[in-house]
């Protein structure tokens, strides 16, 4: 069992962060403890949260932290892509979508029961795996408009349809969103050790048992960044286009969208 004092002992590694900033003048000393502590209070009040949570019979409690959870990361997300207009919309309805699609069918299939031990924790990975792809292709798909707008303007003179001028930039965005998370799948086991491994290791299970469970999450976090991605921009470039099929000029942080 892991006691305050376990937690008070591992806050060495914090004191050796602390201290290297400090010798080396990196100026990390503040960020570092403010990071620590962060952890420490974020951490424990999801603990009591949790534990409240599988404490109780009704459905309604986990799907309810679900949700609560997919706000915050389309929050995150939308707060990266700011470029897009209605990125929080965007990302709220791309979030939901995906941990929906994915809980329901994990539990069609019979590989989770439908208990809050088993979905809050998939759905935390389905979520904090899925927010940067799905503001990396928020992000791609922006610029892309920005960057190719006359071949966009010329594609619709030419009785192109909005989806049709931009879409070798909607696979862009796609391609390049995914390929990190592709590649962080390839070297699972042999590069490092994933975390729901791991903890199964740790609590005792067989590491078999560790590995096909494992292999069932990296399969998930496979699918779902991608269909979050997809989501994602096949809602946000609409919002680069009038009504009249016009290209609206997106425009950075802080500056009005105007259409030429």
């Amino acid at each position: 069992m892991i006691t305050n004092l376990d937690i008070a002992m591992a806050a060495v590694f914090v004191a050796v962060g602390v201290l290297l900033s400090a010798i080396e003048r990196l100026k990390l000393e503040r960020d570092i403890i403010i990071a620590a502590i962060r952890a420490l209070v974020q951490l424990m009040l999801v603990g009591y949260v949790l534990r409240f949570v599988f404490a109780q019979s009704a459905i309604i409690w986990t799907v309810a932290m679900i949700f609560l959870m997919s706000l915050v990361g389309a929050w995150t997300s939308a707060g990266r892509a700011k470029s897009v207009p209605g990125a929080l919309k965007i990302t709220v309805t791309s979030m939901v979508l995906t941990v929906g699609i994915s809980l329901v069918a994990l539990w069609v299939l019979g590989i989770l029961p439908p208990k809050p031990r088993y979905l809050i924790p998939v759905a935390g990975m389905v979520i904090g795996n899925s927010m940067n792809t799905l503001s990396i292709s928020l992000i791609r798909l922006s610029d892309g408009i920005r960057e190719n707008r006359d071949r966009i303007e010329v594609a619709l003179a030419l009785g192109k349809t909005p989806i049709e001028a931009v879409r070798f930039l909607l696979k862009k965005s796609l391609r390049l969103a995914v390929i990190p998370r592709i590649d962080n799948v390839k070297v699972s086991g042999i590069i490092h050790l994933p975390g729901a491994m791991t903890g199964m290791i740790l609590a005792g299970a067989s590491p078999i048992q560790a590995v096909k469970f494992q292999i069932i999450i990296m399969y998930i976090l496979l699918g779902t960044p991608m269909l979050v991605a997809y989501f994602g921009t096949r809602l946000a470039y609409k919002r680069f286009f009038n009504k009249d099929f016009q290209l609206l000029v997106p425009a950075g942080p802080g500056k009005k969208r105007s259409k030429k």
